[in-house]
C-alpha cells in the first residue's frame, strides 16, 4: 500500500458542492449581517434605476427572509459534498440540486432590466458589481453545480 492510499481523497464533486456551500454560507452571512444593522456592502447590492435611486430597499425583515434561504442552501451544498446528512435533505437531494441549478442559471441570465447578464441598466454601481461579481458567480455556481451533479 503506497503513502497517499492512507488519506481519504475527495473527488472533484465534492470539492465543488464544498466551495458552493462555503460560498452560499458567506451570502448567508452577509444578509444576516445587514439584518442586524451592518452597513458595509449594503449600498453596492441593491439594483438601482440610476446612481441616485433604488428599485427598492429592504426592510430587515425581508433581508432575513433572503438570508434563510441562502443558509439553507448552503447547507444542501454541505449535504451534497459528504460533510453531513439530514435525512430531509436525503431524501430530495437530487431534485433540490437540479431545481438550484435552474434558479442560479436564471438569476444569471437575468431580467433583462436590472440584473444577469442580458441586464439593460448597466451604469450604476449595482450594475457594474453585477458584471463583475454578482452574475458571474451565479453562473458559476450554475455550471459548477451541474458539473459536480453528472460527474
Amino acid at each position: 500500500m503506497s503513502h497517499s492510499e492512507n488519506y481519504n481523497t475527495m473527488n472533484i464533486n465534492q470539492i465543488l458542492f464544498g466551495v458552493n456551500a462555503l460560498i452560499l454560507f458567506f451570502v448567508a452571512a452577509i444578509h444576516f449581517y445587514w439584518v442586524f444593522g451592518g452597513k458595509w456592502g449594503a449600498n453596492a447590492v441593491l439594483p438601482q434605476i440610476n446612481s441616485q435611486k433604488r428599485v427598492f430597499t429592504p426592510s430587515p425583515i425581508a433581508t432575513f427572509a433572503v438570508a434563510i434561504p441562502f443558509l439553507l442552501i448552503s447547507l444542501i451544498f454541505a449535504q451534497a459534498a459528504g460533510w453531513f446528512y439530514f435525512d430531509i435533505i436525503g431524501q430530495y437531494l437530487s431534485s433540490l440540486l437540479l431545481i438550484l441549478v435552474a434558479v442560479f442559471a436564471i438569476r444569471a441570465l437575468g431580467d433583462f432590466k436590472y440584473v444577469g447578464f442580458f441586464k439593460k441598466i448597466k451604469n450604476t454601481e449595482f450594475a457594474i458589481n453585477d458584471t463583475k461579481y454578482f452574475t458571474p458567480l451565479c453562473a458559476f455556481v450554475a455550471v459548477s453545480l451541474l458539473i459536480a451533479i453528472y460527474i
